[in-house]
């Protein structure tokens, strides 16, 4: 398949109905919610801006949507960038290494960077279940912050799976390379 929109990653596409098929198609709709998002805040912002300019009157609480709606969005966006290994990468030292030695250096920064994601996963269970234990709410519209953390939450939970995936990934790819020496 010569299609880059319908391979994830470096490799070959995953079998249809295997769980990184699955992962993917997840992390698609995890994306598409984002941009949904990213519109919803556009749209509050482009009121808020009207509602200044015109009226003398813009849209109470407006930055605690943008500032939510973008943070959602982001950790949205993510899961969907690490299936497709669009994250950023430095290969200006690297290109010049054999295939098997840059397989090797993606392995060990996809384990750390799992190990990372994972963290943040974790630490965002706990900070949403402390905002809702503790009542949080936004200064403004007094809107539970924990639904936000809860979004959050849920895109990290993909944004762990496809990290973790990409480790099995990128140690196939490893493992193929030194085959081929």
């Amino acid at each position: 398949m010569s299609d880059a929109l319908s391979e994830p990653g470096r490799g070959t596409p995953p079998r249809p109905g295997s769980f990184a098929a699955r992962l993917f198609r997840a992390c698609e709709g995890l994306a598409v919610f984002g941009g949904i998002m990213l519109l919803v805040v556009t749209a509050f912002t482009v009121a808020s801006v009207v509602g200044r300019t015109a009226f003398d009157s813009p849209v109470l609480g407006d930055q605690e949507i943008v500032e939510l709606g973008c943070a959602i969005a982001l950790f949205s966006f993510m899961p969907y960038c690490q299936m497709r290994a669009s994250n950023v990468i430095v290969e200006f030292f690297t290109a010049p290494l054999p295939a098997a030695m840059r397989a090797l250096l993606d392995t060990i920064m996809n384990v750390v960077f799992s190990v990372c994601i994972v963290i943040v996963t974790w630490r965002l269970a706990v900070g949403g279940l402390a905002a809702y234990d503790g009542g949080d709410t936004t200064m403004f519209l007094e809107m539970s912050v924990w639904w936000g953390y809860l979004c959050a939450f849920v895109a990290c939970v993909a944004w762990s799976l496809a990290c973790i995936y990409s480790v099995f990934r990128s140690a196939g790819e490893m493992r193929a390379a030194a085959a081929r020496r």
